[in-house]
C-alpha cells in the first residue's frame, strides 16, 4: 500500500480506535512556534502508563519532566533545562538497572527532545527500538529527524507509528509532521492528504489550516485554498500570512 493510501487508511482508522496510550508532547520549537502557543498540539499530554508498584525512580523523572515543561511554558527555560537534565539523569539510573524499562527510554528521549539534543533521541530511540517496538519512542524520533533535516528518515518513523496502531494522542501531530515534511519536498499530493487529515483530527489550529491552503494554491485547488485560509483567519485573525494568502487566491478566482 502506497503511503498516500496509508494516510487515508488511518485516517478512517482513527475514528475507530481509541487510545492505545497517552503521550508527552517532546516537540518544544514546532508545537510552541508553529502548531500552538500551549505544549503539544492536543493539549495537556503528559500522562504515561505507569505500572503498579513501580519504582519512585521512574515517578520522579517523569514528575522532573512534568514540572520542567511547565517552567518551559513560564518562560524559566534555565530552570527547566536543569530539571530535564535531572530526569535525563534519572532515567539512565533506571536504565542501567534494567536495559528493557521502555518507559525510561521514552521520558529519556522526551527531556532530550526538550533540550534540542536530537542526535541524542535518535541514539537513545534506537537502542530503545531493538529492546521492543515502543510507537511513543518512534514518533519522537520522527519529530526529531524532521529538525535534523532527514526527510526521509524522519517519514520513516512516522509511518513506523501510524501503521502499529498504538495513537496515543500524538497521531494529528504526527500528520501534520508528515504535512511539513511533503511541503519541504515540493510533494503537494501528499502534503494535502497530511494536513487534511491533520485538521480533520484537530480542527482548532490556525497554523495548520494555513498551511493546508498554502498547499491547495500550490496544487491550483483554489477554492479549497480559500477556505482553508477563511478558517486559519477565522482562528487566528491576525495571521498576515492567510490574510496574504487569501488575498492572491481570491484574486485569482477574480472574487
Amino acid at each position: 500500500m502506497s503511503l498516500s493510501l496509508r494516510i487515508a487508511f488511518f485516517c478512517g482508522l482513527t475514528w475507530l480506535v481509541l487510545p492505545f496510550f497517552a503521550q508527552t508532547d517532546p516537540s518544544a520549537a514546532l508545537a510552541q512556534s508553529e502548531v500552538t502557543a500551549s505544549p503539544g498540539s492536543s493539549g495537556d499530554q503528559s500522562s504515561v502508563g505507569q505500572p503498579s508498584g513501580a519504582p519512585a525512580q521512574k515517578a520522579d523523572a517523569l514528575l522532573l519532566f512534568r514540572q520542567a515543561r511547565d517552567l518551559e511554558a513560564a518562560g524559566k527555560i534555565a530552570d527547566a533545562k536543569a530539571l530535564y537534565t535531572k530526569s535525563i539523569a534519572i532515567c539512565d539510573g533506571e536504565l542501567a538497572a534494567d536495559p528493557r524499562r521502555m518507559d525510561a527510554y521514552a521520558v529519556k528521549c522526551w527531556s532530550l527532545f526538550r533540550l534540542n539534543r536530537h542526535e541524542e533521541v535518535i541514539s537513545t530511540g534506537t537502542t530503545a527500538l531493538k529492546v521492543i517496538f515502543d510507537a511513543r519512542i518512534a514518533e519522537a524520533m520522527g519529530e526529531s529527524y524532521f529538525f535534523l533535516g532527514k526527510n526521509d528518515l524522519a517519514i520513516q518513523s512516522f509511518t513506523s507509528y501510524l501503521e502499529s496502531g498504538q495513537f496515543g494522542d500524538r497521531i494529528s501531530t504526527a500528520y501534520f509532521f508528515l504535512g511539513e515534511l511533503y511541503l519541504r519536498m515540493h510533494k503537494w499530493s501528499h502534503a494535502d492528504i497530511a494536513y487534511t487529515t491533520a485538521v480533520k483530527l484537530e480542527p482548532s489550529m490556525a497554523r495548520w489550516w494555513y498551511r493546508l491552503g498554502q498547499v491547495c494554491e500550490n496544487l491550483g485547488d483554489w477554492q479549497r485554498s480559500v477556505d482553508a485560509y477563511t478558517k486559519a483567519l477565522s482562528l487566528s485573525p491576525g495571521m498576515q500570512e492567510a490574510t496574504d494568502g487569501l488575498t492572491r487566491v481570491k484574486a485569482k478566482l477574480g472574487t
